[in-house]
C-alpha cells in the first residue's frame, strides 16, 4: 500500500526560497519611511495609512530592532484587543471605557494623553477618543455593547486594509507590478527545488523558470521544426510523469503563497492554504479578492467568552466565513501516511491544528503513522519538536500513554529530524 505525504510549510520555506515575507520586511519595505529614519525620524511613507500601520511604527520607535517582538503582527493584535477590551496589562485601565468618558466629559484629548506614560496605551487612547468623537451623536450613552460595536467594526476594517496592504506587498516581491508577465524567477525555481527535496517527487533539478513553464506548455506552435516539437514534448511528457508522484501528497501551507497558482498551471497535488492566499491578479484599493488572514488564536477568544465581542478577530471564525475546502486537505488514514514538517516555528498558536491531525490520524496507537521534521542549519528546533509532541501527549485520555509518547516513536522509528541544505 502506497505511502502518503502530509507537508505542512511555515513562513521558513518562502523566506528559505529567498522572498522576502517575513512581518519585519513587510515594515520595512512597505510602511516604514526609509529616509526619515536616516535622520532618526520614525514615521510612515507617504500614502500609508492606517490603524495597525501606525501601531507598528508606535512598537518599532519603542523597541527598535533588538526586539522583533515589535513586529510580530498576530501577537500585537492580541496583545491590543485585549488592552482596549479589558484594560492595560500594567495599569488596568479599560482604555475605551475611560476614552469615552473623556469625550462625554469634554476633555480635551492633549490633557489626557499626558497621563499615559506608555507611547502604546497613548496610542490606543487616542484612537478610541477619535473614533468616539467623531460618532458621538450616534452612539447610546446607556449601551456599552453598541460602543464596543462600533471599536470592533472600526479595528475589523482597518484590519482588513492591512491584510490587502500586506497581500499587494507578497505579489509585488513576486509578480513586476509593471509587468504581470514577469515573474520572481529566482524564487520560483528554488521553491520547486525544495518541494522536490522535501517531497521526493522528483529527481529532476530545475535550472531556470523555462525548466518549469515551457514543460507544461500544452502547444509548441511558435516551434516549427518537427525536431524540436518533439523534443518539447517529450520534455513535457517526462515532468508530467514526475508531477504525477505529488498525486499522493496533500500540502497544508500556513504561508499566503500557492506554488502552482503562481505559475499558472493546475496543481497536481492536494494544496491548501491554512489561513488564505493571495490572490494574482491587480489590486487596487478597493479590492475584494484577497482573502489572507490575519488573527488570534480561538484560545484567547475562549479564555474571554464575557466579551463576544472578540470572535470576530478569531482566525477560527474568520476562516469558517470563508467557507471551506471542496476537498478533503487531508489524506486517507486508510493508508500510511508520513506528516512531514518544514519552515513552520511550531508556534502554540497553531497547536489546535497540529492536534486535530494527530487526533485523525491516532498518532500513538497507528504504527503507520510516523512525523518527520525537517529544519536548515540555523534553524534546529528540536526543543520545539520536543515542546510540541509532550503537549500533544498531555491531551490523551491516558496521561500514562501521553508521557512516553515521544520514546514509543523514537522506539518505532517514527519520528525523525533531517537538515535540508
Amino acid at each position: 500500500m502506497a505511502t502518503s505525504q502530509l507537508l505542512i510549510l511555515g513562513n521558513g520555506f518562502d523566506l528559505h526560497c529567498g522572498l522576502k515575507s517575513g512581518y519585519k520586511d513587510f515594515f520595512h519595505e512597505a510602511i516604514l519611511d526609509t529616509v526619515g529614519r536616516q535622520f532618526g525620524l520614525y514615521q510612515m511613507r507617504n500614502g500609508v495609512s492606517g490603524f495597525w500601520e501606525k501601531l507598528l511604527l508606535v512598537y518599532y520607535d519603542l523597541c527598535g530592532e533588538a526586539d522583533y517582538s515589535w513586529c510580530d503582527i498576530e501577537n500585537i493584535a492580541k496583545e491590543t484587543l485585549l488592552r482596549v477590551m479589558f484594560g492595560d496589562k500594567d495599569t488596568s485601565i479599560c482604555i475605551w471605557k475611560n476614552a469615552y468618558n473623556s469625550v462625554i466629559s469634554r476633555h480635551r484629548l492633549i490633557d489626557e494623553i499626558k497621563n499615559f506614560r506608555d507611547p502604546i496605551v497613548s496610542y490606543l487612547y487616542q484612537c478610541c477618543f477619535n473614533l468616539f468623537h467623531a460618532h458621538i451623536r450616534e452612539i447610546n450613552p446607556d449601551n456599552d455593547s453598541e460602543k464596543l460595536e462600533l471599536l470592533t467594526t472600526y479595528l475589523l476594517q482597518e484590519l482588513h486594509s492591512f491584510e490587502k496592504r500586506f497581500c499587494k506587498y507578497i505579489r509585488d516581491n513576486i509578480i513586476n507590478p509593471q509587468n504581470y508577465k514577469e515573474l520572481n524567477e529566482k524564487y520560483i525555481v528554488n521553491a520547486m527545488n525544495l518541494l522536490a527535496k522535501l517531497t521526493d517527487f522528483t529527481n529532476l533539478g530545475f535550472e531556470d523558470i523555462e525548466d518549469i513553464i515551457d514543460s507544461q506548455e500544452e502547444e509548441y506552435c511558435e516551434q516549427t521544426d518537427s525536431n524540436m516539437r518533439q523534443a518539447a514534448r517529450r520534455e513535457k511528457h517526462i515532468l508530467s510523469q514526475e508531477f504525477s508522484n505529488l498525486q499522493s501528497t496533500h500540502i497544508l501551507s500556513f504561508n499566503y503563497t500557492s506554488l502552482f497558482d503562481i505559475l499558472g498551471v493546475e496543481s497536481p497535488c492536494v494544496y491548501s492554504n491554512v489561513h488564505g492566499k493571495l490572490c494574482m491578479k491587480k489590486c487596487d484599493a478597493d479590492c475584494k479578492t484577497s482573502n489572507i488572514i490575519f488573527g488570534i488564536d480561538d484560545s484567547v477568544i475562549q479564555s474571554k467568552a464575557e466579551n463576544a465581542e472578540l470572535h470576530i478577530f478569531s482566525k477560527t471564525y474568520r476562516k469558517m466565513l470563508h467557507g471551506g475546502s471542496p476537498t478533503n486537505i487531508l489524506p486517507s488514514k486508510e493508508n500510511p501516511i508520513e506528516i512531514k514538517f518544514y519552515g513552520h516555528s511550531l508556534s502554540e498558536a497553531d497547536y489546535s491544528y497540529f492536534q486535530s491531525i494527530f487526533d485523525y490520524y491516532n498518532l500513538y496507537g497507528n504504527d503507520r503513522v510516523s512525523l518527520t521534521f525537517y529544519y536548515s542549519k540555523g534553524f534546529e528546533q528540536t526543543d520545539k519538536i520536543y515542546q510540541l509532541v509532550n503537549t500533544y501527549g498531555a491531551t490523551l485520555s491516558n496521561r500514562e500513554q501521553g508521557k512516553n509518547l515521544i520514546h514509543k516513536l523514537l522506539l518505532e522509528n517514527r519520528l525523525k529530524i533531517f537538515e535540508i541544505d
